[in-house]
């Protein structure tokens, strides 16, 4: 009895209030009295109807497919503000079983301005959301990505399956190859988009410097340091993504530091007595095989094995020389907007040039050559004469590259002149002997062979 009587309280103050009970489907399975009066429905119509059919601008659909609680969300009914907290039901699995949802009627004079502040309020809040998202969060997404070759495709692709994850990253091609604008899509498409994005090229911060611009410092740490101290590019990032431009010219004393970070996701402020912990996806990228650097001795193999978990390679321009028009195309529109000018083409001639160059700058090139020549035109087509600086350093750089190959060509020549006189002068030493002719060159009677072999001896 006395359970009964709790129940039928409990749905006496219920009754009082402006609320109701959906399922899990979102139809309702009780409506107040109150509901039945503010809402213009009877609890016959109500019962066994979905929410939104009734009440088309609910966010009670919201609340059941995110499971968050929604509080205070305001709609207009009758010209009376209501203000709505929709609460989902869960089981002790957490398991969702419905939605609870109750409404205030602000009864005050003033209800429709505060309705009008709070409007004010949340778009004041959006437009600042999205300042500090430009300000801080990626700049480029995967249309800034241009081209449909089939390089450009398969990169696509590659950043596409590593924005699902949140492995780090090794993002690795030629100076003006677009790096960037690959870390930059990665963290646009991934989860953490809404977190920052911060850049570091790690060869502009001075070596003394870099251990407290990546784990901050703590209030006077050293002298001339913040009173407050000062937050590291680590911590700036937890969240989201930090990207590490030049990684390969990372310090080796930051190496074991940055390694560290990585296994624990914890970072030690320089100065701090605390060690904060971080939640960050690390985007490194190189202008150079960091392998090479490990083989070199110049890059430790862990932390190289750390940030190699995705690899990314940027193809160069020149092996994808089809996208060449919607890069020259692209471009002049950019810079157009850029320099408030009204460029339309380049002509077949220019194009024909483009295409037979090899672009050893990559894209960074061909936009400086673009814009040099639009800052040069009166015309709306650019012509091959408006290239002229662009050819003249064109010229020099395939002459200089000429010599440079003609001058490795004369090395190879004059090593391998010198290495069969040096076999041939042990071999006339040993008396033809070749165990001992190999033993003076400091070689294995195999190698002597080859040689041998290689300079017609044998």
């Amino acid at each position: 009895m006395e359970y009964n009587l709790t129940q039928k309280q409990a749905i006496e103050c219920l009754e009082q209030m402006i609320c109701a009970r959906l399922d899990k489907n979102g139809y309702y399975l009780f409506v107040s009295r109150r509901w039945q009066e503010l809402m213009g429905f009877t609890q016959a119509q109500a019962l066994g109807r979905r929410v939104d059919e009734l009440v088309p601008d609910t966010h009670a659909m919201e609340a059941l497919q995110t499971g968050q609680v929604i509080q205070g969300r305001p709609v207009i009914r009758n010209d009376i503000p209501i203000f709505t907290t929709y609460i989902p039901l869960k089981d002790k699995h957490q398991e969702l079983q419905g939605l609870f949802l109750y409404t205030v009627v602000n009864g005050i004079p003033n209800a429709k301005d505060i309705l009008h502040q709070t409007e004010l309020l949340e778009k004041q809040v959006e437009f600042y959301r999205q300042e500090l998202s430009s300000e801080r969060g990626a700049r480029y997404h995967l249309d800034n990505i241009i081209g449909q070759s089939a390089a450009i495709c398969h990169l696509k692709e590659q950043i596409s399956q590593a924005a699902r994850s949140t492995s780090t990253v090794l993002i690795e091609g030629e100076t003006g190859s677009g790096k960037e604008l690959i870390a930059h899509s990665i963290h646009a498409l991934s989860p953490r988009r809404d977190g920052n994005f911060v850049r570091v090229n790690c060869s502009a911060i001075p070596a003394e410097l870099m251990e407290s611009e990546f784990f901050g410092y703590a209030a006077g740490a050293f002298t001339g340091a913040a009173r407050t101290g000062k937050i590291g590019r680590f911590e700036l990032a937890n969240g989201g993504s930090l990207f590490l431009d030049e990684v390969n010219l990372l310090p080796q004393t930051m190496q074991p530091k940055f390694l560290r970070v990585l296994q624990e996701r914890e970072v030690d402020p320089v100065g701090g007595t605390r060690t904060i912990p971080v939640d960050v996806r690390v985007i490194a990228a190189a202008n150079i095989p960091l392998e090479q650097s490990v083989q070199a001795g110049q890059f430790r193999s862990d932390l190289y094995y750390r940030l190699n978990v995705i690899r990314i390679v940027a193809p160069p321009l020149r092996q994808r020389m089809e996208d060449m028009p919607l890069l020259v195309d692209y471009l002049i529109k950019r810079l157009n907007a850029q320099l408030g000018m009204m460029i339309q083409r380049v002509s077949d001639e220019v194009m024909d040039m483009f295409m037979a160059y090899d672009w050893p700058g990559n894209i960074r090139e061909l936009q400086n050559a673009i814009e040099s020549a639009m800052n040069m035109t009166h015309a709306y087509t650019l012509v091959k004469e408006d290239f002229e600086p662009f050819i003249l350093r064109s010229r020099t750089k395939k002459r200089m590259r000429t010599v440079q190959n003609s001058q490795e060509l004369l090395l190879k020549s004059s090593k391998s002149h010198l290495e069969r006189e040096l076999v041939q002068e042990a071999l006339s030493t040993a008396n033809g002997n070749r165990s001992q002719a190999a033993r003076l060159l400091g070689i294995s009677r195999t190698l002597l062979y080859k040689k041998l072999h290689q300079y017609g001896f044998d």
